[in-house]
């Protein structure tokens, strides 16, 4: 992070952010439960130390989306206060601390439905990594929203452990609210802090929560355009994207009815803008891959 830039950050107004952590190439952020608990437990204690308020969260391997009320001074404390934690723990396991100029994105959020958007953008990240199903991440925050089983996963309160002992599982000296509870393996439960009823208030039911956790396609691309980032659908995804293209370009057709130029005209338009592949498009319209390539590849193909 530059010096330009950590400046501008700091001088934005308190207001929503999307606090995103630079992907660290060929290394993890997170590799082992304890980890995964001790970065749990560092967004829990940013509340505390910086006073942000933290709407949803999750930790990916070697990346982390924060999104949170604060202003911009203070995402950068969270920021700077997180990538030290890390770094010690990494140098604790025998591994090279973060690089210096290693920085984050912090991309504000002008308005309540980008504020929904980007929290789905930020639930479904483990989801698309393949990493469980969705909302299924304990290393996170979207198991609170809408699930009732969430209220089954409790800790122990901090009352009841001894500071040596919560110092253990929390990799801190901070003091935290005796009410709180810290779980053996997940550290601090999110259910402390995360602003989970706010979240769900943000959605008309659960099934549009999840709706549009697995649904939104052309939201998530265009969120992770925005980050630097790259949407990892699956076939089936793609396939469900491709037939719903299908049907409202050539509405009241069948499939065997489509000729191969215009699924080719719909394959250019499903590159463009959510950037799936050739090889991707070929499968889910059952054309050949290089077919696929040269309608892309050509300026003229078709009435575009």
């Amino acid at each position: 992070m530059n010096r330009i830039t950590r400046e501008a950050y700091n001088h934005l107004p308190k207001g929503f952010y999307h606090l995103c952590f630079d992907r660290l190439e060929g290394r993890n952020l997170f590799t082992t439960n304890e980890d995964y608990r001790l970065g749990m437990s560092g967004i829990a204690l940013s509340t505390l130390k910086y006073g942000v308020e933290t709407y949803a969260f999750e930790l990916m391997h070697n990346h982390l989306h924060d999104i949170v009320r604060a202003t911009g001074a203070q995402c950068m404390r969270v920021f700077s206060y997180l990538k030290r934690r890390i770094s010690e723990q990494l140098t604790k396991m025998g591994l090279p601390p973060l690089p210096e100029n290693y920085g984050c994105l912090l991309k504000p959020i002008p308005n309540e439905n980008a504020l929904r958007d980007e929290i789905i953008y930020t639930a479904r990240n483990p989801y698309e990594k393949n990493c469980c199903i969705p909302g299924g991440h304990k290393w996170g925050s979207t198991y609170l929203y809408f699930n009732e089983l969430a209220t089954l996963i409790k800790g122990d309160r901090v009352s009841s452990i001894s500071q040596t002992r919560v110092r253990s599982l929390i990799g801190s000296k901070e003091v935290l609210p005796p009410d709180w509870e810290i779980h053996p393996e997940l550290g601090i439960l999110p259910s402390n802090f995360v602003k989970a009823k706010e979240v769900m208030r943000l959605f008309a039911s659960p099934k549009d929560f999840h709706t549009r956790l697995v649904k939104e396609y052309e939201t998530a691309v265009v969120i992770a355009r925005s980050l630097g980032e790259t949407v990892e659908f699956s076939m089936n995804e793609v396939r469900e994207i491709a037939n719903t293209e299908l049907r409202n370009t050539y509405p009241g057709r069948l499939f065997k009815s489509i000729s191969r130029e215009e699924k080719c005209l719909v394959a250019i338009k499903l590159n463009e803008r959510l950037g799936l592949s050739p090889l991707q498009l070929s499968r889910a319209l059952y054309l050949s891959e290089l077919t696929v390539s040269q309608a892309i590849r050509s300026k003229d193909y078709g009435i575009r």
